[in-house]
């Protein structure tokens, strides 16, 4: 048996990174760009670096600061038509998931038709996108900038659906990343140890992605809390940033499971952030995964610094990584369900999105009704 793994864009990273851009859109024999953002990146000034470097190469540009969280594919067809209104020859997704899940999108309207629901499916559909795409994350969660899946929300279907891009290049800046919230990077850090996490759990395991998933765990488990109890170190926000990236790169190819679809469940309900639905969801999918892979639950429970003396079974394995991760929740101020005021049935009757969501079907645990109302009560119950 054979196996792939690809590495979709060349990634720069590095403090004061961000000034190359003009430069690099130049050398692809661009003139006119458009920044996809949202509007607080805009407001607060991250965007400016971006035109700097462009202006200085030369480089026109167009602004769409429409951006919203999970965002809908209305929000993908307004970006596309000032793209072809602009005439620009280039995208740059700057801000967080959601910027560049809708940068990602765009750059499929430049050269076919819309509307943008035409490509969003499950399972998703690539896509051969022509325009170059460029993908400069302000937060260190998604790891999108490292992968070539758009996730969109379509809300008259109330699901969140994908479609599959080529992305041209990454610029990883953690200077981009000082002025985030704790709230914000607590939510995205757990996004991306959740993709981690899944990334090396789900069915379609790839040894490549098994380094990128437990180096990223390490780093995660370690600077996160650093980056929300002081979030001007910079040491910490860079190794935070390389760790979402490593958490997007680990997904690229095995994708991951019934944890994002505990997410996205709540997600499209609740319009509560993904980073803090993975984060809430993740203990319960590898308290249930632990018994069918517990060396993969080992490797885990070892990146994250937990003491292990040898010969625990899947179900301690299991309940020590899950253990482990609520108290880094704890400590990094993730709140619960009960907090938030949802009551337990409405989050119990949310089971049969989970089951129809295609990536419950990755998990190496069977999901149906029964099993997704216990993860459902566990999510609820247990933290």
């Amino acid at each position: 048996m054979y196996q792939e793994f690809s590495v979709p864009a060349p990634i720069v990273s590095g403090c004061g990174a961000i000034s190359i851009l003009g430069e690099r859109v130049k050398g692809m024999g661009c003139k006119k760009a458009l920044l996809v953002c949202e509007k607080g990146i805009e407001d607060a000034g991250i965007i400016l670096k971006a035109i700097e470097s462009l202006e200085a190469s030369g480089i026109a540009y167009a602004i769409y600061n429409g951006v919203v969280a999970d965002p809908p594919d209305s929000i993908v067809d307004e970006a596309g038509d000032i793209a072809k209104k602009e005439g620009v020859d280039c995208i740059v997704g700057i801000g967080g998931g959601s910027s560049l899940d809708t940068a990602k999108a765009t750059a499929i309207l430049i050269t076919n038709p819309g509307p943008a629901r035409k490509y969003i499916c499950a399972p998703p559909v690539a896509v051969d996108t022509k325009v170059p795409l460029i993908l400069i994350p302000t937060t260190a969660g998604t790891g999108s900038e490292c992968t070539t899946v758009a996730i969109i929300s379509l809300p008259d279907l109330n699901v969140k659906w994908s479609v599959f891009v080529n992305v041209t290049l990454s610029i990883v800046d953690p200077e981009l990343m000082l002025t985030v919230p704790k709230s914000v990077t607590a939510t995205t850090g757990m996004d991306a140890f959740a993709h981690a996490a899944e990334g090396m759990t789900t069915i379609l395991t790839n040894p490549h992605s098994d380094l990128f998933a437990a180096a990223a765990i390490e780093k995660i488990t370690r600077n996160l809390p650093v980056c929300c109890e002081e979030p001007n170190n910079i040491e910490a926000r860079s190794e935070l940033a390389l760790a979402a990236s490593w958490g997007g790169l680990c997904i690229n190819t095995p994708i991951v499971h019934v944890g994002h679809a505990l997410a996205d469940a709540l997600s499209c309900n609740l319009h509560t952030p993904h980073g803090q639905n993975c984060a809430l969801a993740l203990p319960e999918a590898m308290t249930i995964i632990a018994p069918v892979v517990p060396e993969r639950m080992r490797v885990i429970a070892m990146s994250m610094g937990i003491a292990l003396r040898g010969g625990e079974t899947g179900e301690e394995l299991g309940a020590l990584v899950a253990d482990g991760i609520r108290s880094l929740m704890r400590r990094i101020g993730i709140k619960s369900l009960k907090e938030m005021g949802y009551s337990r049935d409405q989050i119990i009757s949310f089971a049969p999105e989970v089951v129809s969501n295609v990536l419950s079907t990755l998990c190496p645990a069977k999901i149906d009704e029964e099993a997704a109302k216990k993860l459902l009560a566990a999510v609820y119950d247990n933290y």
